[in-house]
């Protein structure tokens, strides 16, 4: 198993008696509390292996392979589930140490075990284990020389209110009614009751001490009825993990929906993807990466994990272990309009910004709209031409279907965006 470093060390679960524990010289003993206990022990400094010893009477349980080091949880639904086996992408070789705990899931297509508690990851275990977590897990540990955990804490088909918790679902009641979520979320899968997951697999986990959160989900929310909602719902899932966690300061680290299919029940897709690039923007220590360059028409579950998993790594890598390393993806900032077209400006695209394939963008005027392939490239900004006397909106990619090919100098590839147009200068 591996254990948070420079954290308070905590060792919880069920028992009728006080339970005594010791971990690497440490003692301490803790008393049962309605069935429940939980023991607090020093912080430690990356390492291993220990030993992990537990006492409750009579019963003793030693684990002996225990390391110390950076444990992410990875939430969300399907995608995030997706399995290295299904993915049929293998894991770079590392020597590093990395663990998975996967929680069990309530409802699981092909009836897999997934009850496999920590154990490597590697491609043996690929049956079971998140494809794009393992991906991150060996790439943060290779490049930080540090053991990585993952609890996998996911369910397929979840929606995000599932993971709030009852006491913001009762608090923001009103919030909660307004938004149509559609019926098919629950009738067909009944852990999508508000607050269900919350309740029946996160509360299982906290307060085991992580690093940080990540985070990919958003599919069972296109919904065009809920969708518009969706950065403010997941401010409040990210306000209550971090309190149930009691760190405001816990990173979220999310992936942003990448293109899918024209489908009448997805109507909001495209709304999900603006929604997701707002709630990273708006909700503090939070971070997206864009994934608009690797989907897998007109699959839900895009094979391509290994990019998904070490962009996941890159942001944490330049983020959170402070690499000198580029990680964020192109934001286009400004439009400003010019006799015949409008300029965009374009922020976190390094030496800037290239092609890999013909761009198209589509413009509107407020009554009508065109699509134009006429446009310039210059470092950090593109001009685009139209016909159009006064172009008031551009959008880009701004569908369910158009692959990205508009990167940094550092191959991270832009988000799909629209954005209101500067008028011009008089």
């Amino acid at each position: 198993m591996i254990l948070q470093r420079n954290k308070p060390v905590k060792i919880f679960g069920e028992s009728d008696v006080s339970v005594t524990v010791i971990l690497d010289g440490s003692k301490t003993v803790a008393m049962s509390e309605n069935g429940f206990f939980c023991a607090t022990l020093p912080s430690h400094d990356a390492g291993g292996p220990a030993t992990l010893e537990l006492t409750a009477g009579e019963e003793r349980v030693a684990i002996n392979d225990v390391y110390f080091g950076d444990v992410y949880l990875a939430g969300g639904q399907s995608n995030m589930s997706y399995t290295l086996e299904e993915s049929e992408q293998h894991l770079a070789e590392s020597a590093a140490t990395v663990r998975m705990y996967t929680l069990e899931r309530e409802w699981i297509p092909d009836r897999r075990d997934t009850d496999m508690k920590w154990i490597d990851i590697c491609q043996e275990n690929g049956s079971g284990i998140s494809a794009a977590a393992s991906h991150f897990a060996v790439d943060v540990a290779s490049s930080q020389h540090v053991p990585v955990g993952i609890i996998s804490c996911n369910q397929g088909a979840s929606s995000i209110k599932a993971w709030i918790s009852p006491e913001t679902a009762s608090v923001d009641s009103d919030f909660f009614e307004r938004i149509k979520f559609s019926p098919d979320l629950v009738d067909i899968y009944p852990f999508n009751e508000t607050s269900h997951l919350y309740e029946t697999m996160l509360l299982t986990v906290a307060p085991y001490a992580i690093k940080g959160f990540l985070w990919y989900q958003g599919e069972s929310d296109a919904y065009i009825e809920s969708a518009p909602f969706y950065a403010r719902l997941f401010e409040r899932m990210a306000r209550d993990w971090r309190r149930l966690w009691d760190d405001d300061e816990l990173p979220f680290i999310t992936t942003q929906l990448t293109y899918h299919t024209t489908d009448e029940n997805l109507s909001g897709w495209m709304i999900i993807e603006e929604q997701q690039a707002l709630a990273a923007k708006s909700v503090p220590m939070t971070k997206m990466i864009a994934t608009g360059d690797c989907g897998d028409l007109p699959d839900i579950h895009p094979k391509d994990k290994k990019t998904i998993g070490l962009r996941l790594a890159r942001c944490a890598r330049g983020w959170l272990y402070g690499e000198n390393i580029p990680y964020k993806f192109p934001v286009c900032s400004k439009a400003e309009a010019f006799d015949g077209g409008a300029t965009l400006f374009f922020d976190d695209c390094g030496d800037g910004l290239y092609e890999s394939a013909p761009l198209e963008f589509t413009v509107s005027d407020g009554t009508s709209e065109e699509t134009t392939d006429r446009y310039v490239i210059d470092g950090d900004k593109i001009s685009i031409y139209s016909d159009m006397p006064e172009i008031r909106e551009v959008r880009f990619c701004f569908n369910s279907e158009s692959i990205v090919s508009l990167y940094s100098s550092a191959d991270i590839p832009a988000a799909p965006f629209r954005i209101r147009v500067d008028k011009r200068a008089v």
